[in-house]
């Protein structure tokens, strides 16, 4: 026979934890809301400084940001800090909430890997966003498990009255660390000189009124055309990866320290030049599209 028991009879844990299921109800309310708002704000932590930081490092310089550009990205940024907010503080569970916020940062990473990668072909892309994606998801588990108390520390403060500059704390802190991890997004020194360097390249390029008075490398062997003499629109990209797409201009030596730079024009054109080391002047070449791979032997497209 089943007896209740009375308020008395139960331990004081019990009747310190307990809450009526409104009370649970309001809570769960208050914390999924405050939840997406902290997420929207690591997110905008994270995505302001990981797309402002290289801008601001090299004025003048008109970045390739895919896919959406610095602000775009930014945006999208804090709209996926909002999913992750309220897919971790949405169970009443806490281990849940991080286990799905954990989840929804693995498929984000994912999907971001292969819209940045995608430039590689499909099959490199796929590569390369399952190698990145696990190790980069699990360095998100704490940060996930910090927005899921980070959040429950705002809703118990709010209840129990602390001031808004207390219970800033926490928030402040978590944006802080965002900003902090998303820093690392700075390009190294060398990559942002040879983007200067190219940047001064092409502008030479731009501004000669005849072929005869472009720069070397923009008049090399490779070169089938530049827009001399009028100005055009163009981003810049600075990569070290899958180089051997560009194959024909690798010199057989150094391999480990050859990067290049893919100037994307707004009429469609694209020019890569590829630096055999950082100090060397660039073998450049334009293309109507970028190689998906590396040309077979012979092909000289």
């Amino acid at each position: 026979m089943n007896v209740k028991r009375s308020h008395e009879g139960r331990s004081v844990w019990e009747r310190v934890t307990s809450v009526s299921p409104e009370e649970q109800a309001a809570q769960d309310r208050a914390r999924r809301r405050t939840g997406v708002l902290m997420g929207v704000l690591l997110g905008l932590a994270y995505g302001g400084v990981s797309q402002f930081i290289n801008p601001i490092a090299l004025p003048g310089i008109q970045l390739h940001q895919p896919p959406a550009g610095a602000a775009g990205n930014m945006l999208l940024s804090s709209l996926m800090g909002g999913v992750f907010g309220v897919l971790t503080c949405f169970p009443t569970s806490a281990a849940m909430g991080i286990l799905l916020g954990g989840i929804a940062a693995l498929a984000g990473i994912f999907s971001y890997m292969i819209v940045r990668l995608g430039g590689l072909g499909l099959d490199s892309a796929l590569i390369g966003s399952v190698i990145l994606s696990a190790p980069m998801a699990w360095l998100t588990l704490p940060v996930i498990a910090l927005l899921r108390w980070a959040t429950e520390r705002q809703v118990s403060g709010q209840r129990n009255g602390e001031p808004l500059l207390v219970r800033a704390r926490a928030p402040v802190a978590l944006f802080l660390i965002m900003a902090f991890l998303a820093s690392f997004e700075l390009l190294p020194a060398e990559a942002r000189d040879t983007l200067r360097r190219t940047d001064a390249l092409i502008r030479q390029g731009l501004q000669a009124t005849s072929a005869t008075q472009l720069p070397a490398p923009l008049a090399g062997p490779n070169m089938t055309a530049f827009p001399a003499g009028r100005m055009a629109a163009y981003t810049l990209e600075w990569t070290q990866y899958d180089l051997d797409r560009f194959m024909k201009l690798r010199p057989p030596s150094n391999f480990d320290q050859h990067t290049a730079v893919i100037a994307r024009f707004k009429h469609g054109t694209l020019l890569v030049c590829l630096y055999p080391t950082p100090r060397q002047d660039p073998n450049c070449a334009n293309y109507d599209q970028m190689p998906a791979k590396a040309p077979e032997r012979g092909d000289d497209a």
